[in-house]
């Protein structure tokens, strides 16, 4: 999302740009390479715990009807949001000075509103942030970055760079398309971090599984983040309400951080936990957590799916040269997608000044 992001805003200003990188796997039977946004939703929000995030997902947002009206895709859902946390407060702060529409909800309104209930005795309090907060599917979003960086200019290439090393005339990025030498690289590679250059970043790589659960009738969920939940498996959790996914159902995904968190220490370990299927335990937990919060409502299908997030020892992306001609954009700590325009915007500002 964030390499995308890069490309339109490098091409929009007019500069030769290229952007490399294959479609999302047909199957996690393969070797990858693999990404966090294989699925329909994720969080957007102005409110955050950290002012970076607040004021990268505010710049974002307002970019985000400008992008669908290039690109002729729809990508954001407006249905709100709602933070449960015992410093919800600090949240609700940061977002309102972004401009964010957020306010204190109590937990017996929110039960009333949504169906969402969590006992008092966590000591949690819970905020309401209402439009443009809701809902973003990261693939159409990704697709959306992608024509309007075609638009302006930019060629695309949807397969993967094997190799990558410095030549007398530049930077040679050699893959099944061949190979082309560039004057400047940004990697936004993820998990990946910038393994191809040869480099190691400073960057914990967790591997998650989200659960995906279709409910019965009830009423209209918003976006849901959850800090210390109510379940010792789990250190925080979230949710994005119910979409309609590519098999036809609509369903509910929910994920967050695991008690013990797993991590891996090599892209190899990123291959083995997709194609395993992720997690068993976290998913139980996930759907007990669900079970918990919405305890009026019958969750009627449910399977799970591995992810990978990747978070910099600062808490923040790392947005910097890692040599003379190349750069990278990785780290977004599980809250870039909402953010990702943005950050991508700096990223081409850092490779290519304006």
């Amino acid at each position: 999302m964030i390499g995308a992001a890069a490309a339109r805003h490098l091409a929009e200003r007019g500069v030769s740009t290229m952007l490399i990188g294959p479609d999302e796997p047909a199957s996690f039977d393969t070797d990858g390479p693999y990404s966090s946004h294989f699925d329909q939703g994720r969080v957007t929000r102005i409110s955050a715990f950290v002012e970076p995030w607040s004021s990268w997902a505010a710049a974002s947002i307002t970019r985000y009807p400008e992008i669908a009206a290039t690109s002729g895709l729809s990508f954001h859902d407006p249905v709100g949001l709602t933070v449960i946390s015992q410093v919800a407060d600090t949240a609700a702060t940061v977002g309102q000075d972004q401009g964010a529409e957020v306010a204190a909800i109590s937990l017996s309104d929110l039960a009333r509103r949504t169906g969402i209930t969590v006992t008092p005795d966590f000591g949690h309090e819970a905020i309401w942030e209402g439009a443009p907060a809701g809902v973003i599917n990261p693939r159409v979003l990704v697709e959306a970055q992608t024509r309007c960086a075609e638009l302006a200019g930019a060629a695309v290439i949807r397969e993967a760079v094997d190799d990558l090393h410095d030549t007398d005339d530049g930077v040679e990025l050699r893959g099944t398309f061949g190979s082309v030498t560039v004057d400047r690289v940004l990697l936004a590679t993820g998990a990946y971090g910038a393994d191809l250059a040869g480099v190691t970043l400073p960057i914990e790589r967790r591997l998650r599984t989200i659960l995906l659960a279709e409910l019965d009738d009830g009423p209209d969920l918003p976006t849901m983040i959850i800090n210390d939940p109510p379940h010792e498996k789990l250190e925080e959790a979230y949710w994005v309400p119910p979409v309609l996914f590519p098999n036809g159902r609509t369903l509910l995904k929910i994920g967050g951080d695991s008690i013990p968190k797993l991590t891996a220490s090599s892209n190899e370990d990123i291959g083995a936990w997709f194609r395993g299927g992720g997690s068993e335990e976290e998913a139980q937990a996930l759907l007990e957590l669900l079970q918990s919060m919405l305890p009026e409502r019958t969750i009627t299908w449910h399977t799970h799916k591995p992810c990978v997030v990747t978070y910099p020892e600062t808490g923040l992306p790392i947005l910097d040269f890692v040599s003379d001609r190349v750069a990278v954009a990785v780290g977004g700590c599980g809250a870039a997608a909402k953010s990702s325009d943005e950050i991508g915007r700096l990223a081409g500002e850092l490779v290519v000044p304006s």
